[in-house]
């Protein structure tokens, strides 16, 4: 169940074969199956552009596609960030901006365990546990949900974890992160890159919070998740603290006149005062074409 939220649906034909350009959330997509990596994608996401750039660049400016796979030797889901539009191109891997996150799944529940952004061009940073041993398997841990995810009420644990250059890197000392998780059916704003109209479709979604200390208090930001079923990530917010940053309130002003992301359930302050500062909504949706090829770019290396 957990892996539908993670990674984007095919819906199959009669014969079993993936529709181009049809959404999980369409009539006519009663069967379905997880995209496995490598294979082409019946339809990618992309991020909403800002109001300024959405005449020029009404696809947005990061396609993120996530698909099925497998990273040393445990199921995963394989998330992508893929820039297009200026010097980079969507579908093309563009070593000094794009990356993704890999989440692997346990009977524990999902953590991520390795990303990879433009801020650190081709370097892999690894999210470790506790459990980590040299030889031993992955012991991944940003927890994004754990193995009962309750429906209209949230469930919470303290990880722990640490970034490390590579995964047999394993920390002495670790950070702590409250996490949160819940299951809703809410509604969900989406376009398409060749109809800009906004409409909202009813979706059932994960949610995750990641606090950056062991309790709000503690914590000078957070980091929210939505994961739609059929569809993988759909939106992530970063919201801080400004008691801890002066520059928080400017930020945060800037990011709100983009209308890159509005409003939906859940998106709200996680404590008095703390500001979103950084946003995006993977609900800007591509319809691949009959006979059309179109796979994610060749991401994580190796």
């Amino acid at each position: 169940m957990a892996l539908d939220f993670l990674v984007q649906s095919a819906c199959l034909d009669e014969t079993g074969q993936p529709l181009p350009g049809r959404l999980p959330f369409e009539p006519g997509c009663e069967r379905r199956r997880p995209v496995r990596q490598g294979e082409a994608l019946p339809w990618r996401k992309t991020d909403w552009p800002a109001s300024i750039h959405a005449a020029q660049q009404p696809q947005g400016y990061m396609a993120s596609d996530a698909t099925r796979g497998q990273v040393m030797g445990q199921e995963a889901a394989i998330q992508t960030f893929d820039y297009g539009g200026g010097e980079y191109a969507f579908g093309r891997l563009d070593p000094s901006a794009d990356g993704g996150q890999v989440a692997v799944l346990d009977r524990n529940g999902a953590d991520l365990a390795v990303t990879q952004d433009g801020a650190r061009p081709g370097q892999l940073q690894w999210f470790l546990s506790p459990g980590c041993r040299f030889g031993a398997p992955l012991a991944a841990g940003w927890l994004i949900f754990g193995a009962e995810i309750p429906n209209g009420r949230w469930a919470e644990s303290v990880a722990h974890l640490r970034i490390a250059p590579a995964p047999d890197a394993c920390p002495s000392n670790f950070y702590t992160a409250l996490t949160r998780w819940r299951r809703e059916t809410m509604p969900v704003p989406i376009r398409f890159h060749d109809d800009a109209r906004m409409r909202e479709v009813p979706m059932e979604v994960i949610l995750s919070e990641h606090f950056g200390g062991a309790t709000v208090p503690k914590a000078g930001h957070l980091e929210r998740f939505w994961y739609a079923r059929g569809l993988g990530m759909v939106r992530w917010e970063r919201w801080e603290d400004p008691a801890r940053n002066p520059r928080v309130a400017e930020r945060a002003t800037w990011f709100a006149q983009t209308h890159r992301c509005i409003p939906v359930p859940f998106s709200e302050r996680p404590a008095p005062d703390w500001a979103m500062v950084d946003c995006r909504s993977w609900t800007n949706f591509r319809r691949a074409t009959a006979g059309e090829t179109m796979r994610p770019i060749p991401w994580p290396p190796g």
